[in-house]
C-alpha cells in the first residue's frame, strides 16, 4: 500500500518535473536563438539601432502573435490608458480593433460626433488625415485619433456595399455618454430601453428607466444593445441580475491559470416573472457585455434574442505592469475566455487567426455558413455556439440607399435636427410633408 502509493506519486511528480524542466528548457532555447539574433542585428546591422526600440518592437511582436487583444504598452500608451480610464480627452467616439491589417470600427458610441456623422458598425478605417492605415496597430490609431477637444481629424472610410470611399472630417469631443439614453413605453405597453454601453452607472440607470416604464404600466419589454460596444463585466453581470433568478449562472471564465476560472451568478431575484416577455435586440455590434447579457437571458429561457449575430469577443484582459529602466510600462495580455451558462464560449474563433468571415460578422450581415455546435438552454431549446450569440429571430436590417448615407455622412440629418428643433417644440418626431417639405428647403440652403 503505502510503498505503491509513494511509487506512483514519486512516477507523477516527477513526470510533472520533466515536463516542467522540459518547458523551461524549451523558453532557455529560444532565448538563446533570440539572444544570437539581437547580437547579429546589433553587429551587423547597416545603421546604429537602439536597444529600447529593439526589445519595444519584440515585446510588441510577442503580444502580437497571440490574439487581437494582447498588447504592450510603452510610457506613452500606458499614460494615455490611463487618461482613459481615469480622465478626460477628446475623441471620436468609437470603439476600434484591427481585422486581417485593416482598422475596423467595432461601434460607435452613441452621442458622440463619430455616431452624430453615421459612422458604423464593420466600417473600415482605411486613412487617417490621407495617411493608409494598413497594417496599424490599435495603440497607433488611438494615437492619431485622439487629440484635444474641438480640434478636426480627417478619416477615409470603406464600407461594406459602397463602391466608393467616404471622406469624414470629425470634431473631437470628450467622450462622456449615458449608458441608458432612452426609455418609452411603445403602443400595446410594451416598453423600450436602449443601452449604449456597459459602465459604473448603467445598472443603476437601467432600473430607475424600468421603474418609470412600470409605472406607465409595461406589459413586455424590450432590451436594444445594438452596436454596443460592451464595457465592465461587473456591470454586464448586475444588468444580466435584473432579468435572472438568484443563483442562476449568468457568466464564467476560464483561463490557464486557477484565478481566472470565476462563475459569476445572479444575486437577486428575477425583477419580472417567467411569463413577462422580454427581447434582445442585437446586430454585428454588439459586443462584450451586451453579449453576456444576451447569452444570459437566451440560455435562461426568460426571452429571445433577435437581430442578426453578435460581435463575438469574450475574452478578458489583464493589465500587467512591466519593469523598464525609467518609465512605467505594461501590457494587456488575454488571461481567460468568457462562456455563457450553456457552455458557449462567446469569442469568435476567426478573431484570433484572420478568418475573414469575422469581418462579415462585423457588418451584421451573413454569418458564417460552417455548422455551428449545438447547444441546450434552461429549458432545452435549440442555441447555436461557435463564437458570438446567434439570434433566435434573424432579422436583417435593409441597405440603407447612398444618398442618405452621402446626407448622414456630412452630417445633414444632425444639422437639420438642430435648426428644425427649437422652433417646433411640440414637434411629435413623425416625418409628415411639413417636415420634408422644410428639410429639401434646407437641403438647398446648404448646398
Amino acid at each position: 500500500g503505502p510503498i505503491i502509493t509513494a511509487l506512483v506519486v514519486g512516477m507523477v511528480l516527477g513526470g510533472w518535473a520533466v515536463e516542467r524542466v522540459g518547458a523551461a528548457n524549451d523558453i532557455y532555447t529560444y532565448l538563446d536563438l533570440f539572444n544570437d539574433a539581437l547580437a547579429k542585428v546589433e553587429g551587423a546591422y547597416v545603421e546604429e539601432v537602439d536597444a529600447k526600440e529593439l526589445m519595444y518592437g519584440a515585446i510588441r511582436g510577442m503580444l502580437a502573435s497571440l490574439d487581437p487583444y494582447s498588447m504592450f504598452l510603452d510610457e506613452e500608451a500606458f499614460g494615455d490608458f490611463q487618461v482613459t480610464t481615469e480622465g478626460e480627452f477628446g475623441g471620436l467616439g468609437i470603439q476600434i480593433t484591427v481585422r486581417d491589417g485593416v482598422l475596423t470600427v467595432v461601434s460607435p458610441i452613441e452621442g458622440t460626433p463619430a455616431y452624430d456623422l453615421g459612422i458604423q458598425s464593420g466600417d473600415r478605417i482605411v486613412a487617417i488625415e490621407g495617411r493608409p492605415t494598413r497594417g496599424i496597430t490599435v495603440d497607433d490609431a488611438i494615437k492619431e485619433l485622439r487629440g484635444a477637444p474641438g480640434t478636426k481629424v480627417g478619416i477615409t472610410i470603406q464600407r461594406q456595399g459602397i463602391d466608393d470611399l467616404l471622406e469624414y472630417t470629425v470634431t473631437r469631443d470628450i467622450i462622456k455618454v449615458d449608458s441608458v439614453p432612452y426609455a418609452f413605453v411603445l403602443d400595446g405597453g410594451v416598453g423600450y430601453v436602449r443601452i449604449s454601453r456597459f459602465a459604473r452607472t448603467t445598472t443603476e440607470e437601467l432600473t430607475k428607466r424600468l421603474a418609470e416604464l412600470e409605472s406607465r404600466g409595461m406589459k413586455g419589454l424590450i432590451v436594444d444593445v445594438r452596436s454596443n460596444p460592451g464595457g465592465l463585466l461587473t456591470q454586464a453581470v448586475d444588468l444580466s441580475d435584473v432579468f435572472l433568478d438568484t443563483g442562476e449562472l449568468v457568466v464564467s471564465t476560464k483561463g490557464r491559470l486557477e484565478d481566472q476560472n470565476q462563475r459569476f451568478k445572479a444575486r437577486t431575484p428575477s425583477r419580472y416573472p417567467d411569463d413577462f416577455p422580454i427581447v434582445v435586440l442585437t446586430n454585428g455590434g454588439s459586443a462584450s457585455g451586451s453579449e453576456i447579457l444576451a447569452g444570459a437571458v437566451q440560455d435562461w429561457d426568460r426571452g429571445i434574442v433577435v437581430g442578426t449575430e453578435t460581435f463575438g469577443k469574450g475574452s478578458v484582459q489583464t493589465l500587467m505592469r512591466l519593469r523598464p529602466l525609467t518609465k512605467d510600462c505594461a501590457m494587456k495580455i488575454t488571461t481567460a475566455k468568457w462562456y455563457t451558462a450553456s457552455g458557449r464560449l462567446i469569442e469568435k474563433p476567426e478573431r484570433w487567426n484572420g478568418d475573414p468571415a469575422g469581418d462579415r460578422a462585423d457588418a451584421g450581415a451573413g454569418a458564417d455558413e460552417r455548422p455551428k455546435p449545438i447547444y441546450r438552454t434552461n429549458a432545452g431549446r435549440t442555441v447555436y455556439g461557435g463564437g458570438g450569440i446567434t439570434p433566435d429571430v434573424v432579422v436583417e436590417v435593409d441597405d440603407v440607399p447612398e444618398i442618405v448615407v452621402d446626407l448622414e455622412r456630412r452630417g445633414e440629418f444632425f444639422e437639420f435636427a438642430v435648426e428644425y428643433a427649437p422652433a417646433h417644440r411640440r414637434a411629435t418626431g413623425a416625418v409628415d410633408g411639413a417636415v420634408w417639405a422644410d428639410f429639401v428647403a434646407f437641403l438647398g440652403r446648404d448646398g
